[in-house]
């Protein structure tokens, strides 16, 4: 077969190819070949050499099926192929579908949060420029950005997932009013949700207290001149509306400035429901309104107003577990340099006359302490300075108290079970008796003082708790060196029997609470805390004991 004949040949492929039905019958393949090479064999010239008749069959089966299989593999590709570009356009479809489902969330929740947006700007009567300037608006307006870019990954069967997120994002749109709104939500709220509600308050009050006070400035003369709300102009009422809306009362300083300051629990404007908050939660909302109670080393506020705000902050200091929160330790310092100032007196509220004796006030306020009208935390403390001052009218108590020790008075006193059991900042252990006599054979055989040196708290109490009860003084002295302060309990105390755990606590402040067994509280009390403070040498002792 020549070069015109092979040629002749595929082009016949092709076409009998072209026309082939789905279903591929190779014995029709086969005939139709052999009809067209005879076909071709008859027009065949004089001067084409023939092929031997031995190899003109099996050259015709040996290009059937060649040709069988070429459509096969072509057949076979194609039906193969089929299902993947059926899959294909199924995933297309797919994408197609989440990508439309992603971007009607996203256009709904804009929608959503820009309609609520201009709600607060209508309840604030601000501008929209004055709006966006909000730290709390930008914060919210961060929350919708970041929700709807993490959210364009999501499949629509994640409809909880999207509605957490759109409630989240919502919610950062918040005003005091609002926050204060959302009591409502709740049944007899405990004090970790009225916590949350604080917490939602906080985050815009200030702001707002900042920028309605701003705005009154221009108008200081008419405030001074007259106090009636209906004289002055359309835009200044608008201004004392909006604030009041917020719980903010109208007030003017001591230098004669106007400004707004929010009284949500006891004021002007309070709402309805506040009284549905745990009462716990107070002493966080006093100080929010309040602020620091100090001004250098003299009061912001009366004696008397300072002593009632510190009683109502003391109920949320003895209430609150989580003691090692940022918002936790603030109102502990407020409360605890504020009562240090009042107790030895400012220049205002003098204790003591120009020549060193009690003044008059000075003990009236000390007996109003001692009597519990100021809470419970500093009765004790200013019953025995009372009674020293009225003995030789002085006070080592006084002279030594430092915010320190008012700090362990609070936690002496703290509404929990076995004092602090609950806070995170304690390691508590049980005592040991074994591995204390351990460490005093330890102690025997080394030097005192580099020994003790290397003792950690709750080591050195129970090392100093078996030296009592073994007699052992020098170790005592050794270890609290300042003997004028032990207990006269605890020098009744013989064997470690008596104590049941000890908790260090871990903070600023070194301490540890000697918690005493069940069948010997009647004698002994609960506990002992026992503070320690660090030496000349930067080492720590023993400096105080409460019972």
């Amino acid at each position: 077969m020549d070069d015109k004949q092979f040629e002749k040949r595929m082009e016949l492929l092709k076409k009998s190819y072209d026309r082939m039905e789905p279903q591929l019958d190779p014995e029709a393949v086969f005939a139709q070949i052999e009809a067209e090479n005879a076909t071709q064999q008859a027009q065949k010239t004089v001067t084409t050499k023939k092929i031997p008749s031995r190899w003109q069959k099996p050259t015709v089966w040996i290009a059937s099926i060649a040709s069988v299989l070429l459509l096969s593999v072509l057949v076979s590709s194609y039906v193969i192929n089929q299902p993947e570009s059926i899959n294909s356009k199924k995933d297309v479809s797919q994408k197609e579908k989440q990508e439309v489902g992603n971007k009607e969330w996203i256009e709904n929740i804009t929608k959503k949060y820009n309609s609520k947006k201009e709600q607060i700007r209508r309840e604030l009567k601000v501008t929209i420029d004055e709006l966006n300037a909000f730290e709390f608006i930008k914060g919210a307006d961060y929350m919708l950005d970041f929700y709807t870019k993490r959210n364009s990954h999501l499949q629509e069967e994640d409809v909880q997932y999207l509605k957490f997120n759109e409630e989240t994002i919502l919610n950062n749109l918040m005003t005091p009013r609002r926050a204060l709104e959302t009591i409502d939500e709740y049944n007899n709220l405990t004090y970790d949700e009225s916590f949350q509600v604080y917490r939602l308050y906080e985050e815009t009050v200030l702001e707002l207290e900042n920028f309605y006070s701003d705005l009154l400035k221009p108008y200081e003369p008419l405030l001074k001149k007259s106090k009636d709300i209906n004289k002055y102009p359309s835009d200044l009422r608008a201004i004392i509306e909006a604030a009041n809306n917020q719980f903010m009362e109208l007030k003017e300083n001591e230098e004669g400035a106007f400004y707004f300051k929010a009284t949500p629990i006891y004021g002007e404007f309070s709402p309805h429901n506040i009284n549905k908050l745990h009462p716990d939660t107070f002493g966080y909302f006093e100080y929010l309104e309040k602020g620091q109670l100090l001004l250098a080393d003299d009061l912001r506020y009366t004696r008397e107003e300072t002593a009632k705000s510190l009683k109502i902050m003391e109920r949320t200091l003895l209430a609150d577990v989580n003691a090692d929160s940022p918002t936790y330790k603030v109102l502990r310092q407020n409360f605890e340099n504020t009562w240090l100032v009042l107790m030895k007196g400012t220049a205002s509220y003098p204790a003591l006359t120009k020549d060193g004796k009690p003044r008059k006030d000075y003990m009236e306020f000390l007996q109003k302490v001692a009597n519990g009208k100021y809470g419970e935390v500093m009765k004790k403390t200013a019953s025995t300075i009372l009674n020293e001052l009225q003995q030789d009218n002085r006070s080592n108590t006084l002279a030594q108290l430092s915010a320190y020790d008012i700090w362990t008075i609070i936690l002496q006193t703290r509404e929990e079970t076995a004092g602090l059991s609950n806070d995170s900042d304690f390691t508590i252990v049980s005592i040991d008796e074994s591995q204390i006599k351990s460490i005093y054979e330890q102690y025997k055989k080394s030097d005192t003082e580099t020994f003790i040196n290397q003792l950690r708290p709750l080591n050195m109490v129970s090392l100093y708790l078996y030296a009592i009860t073994i007699g052992d003084e020098s170790l005592q002295t050794a270890i609290m060196p300042e003997t004028n302060i032990k207990t006269s309990l605890l020098d009744k105390v013989k064997s470690l029997d008596i104590f049941s755990q000890l908790g260090e606590y871990d903070g600023i402040y070194p301490m540890v609470t000697v918690r005493i067994s069940e069948e010997y509280q009647e004698m002994y009390g609960r506990q002992f805390l026992i503070k320690l403070s660090k030496n000349q040498e930067g080492n720590y002792r023993i400096t105080g004991i409460l019972d």
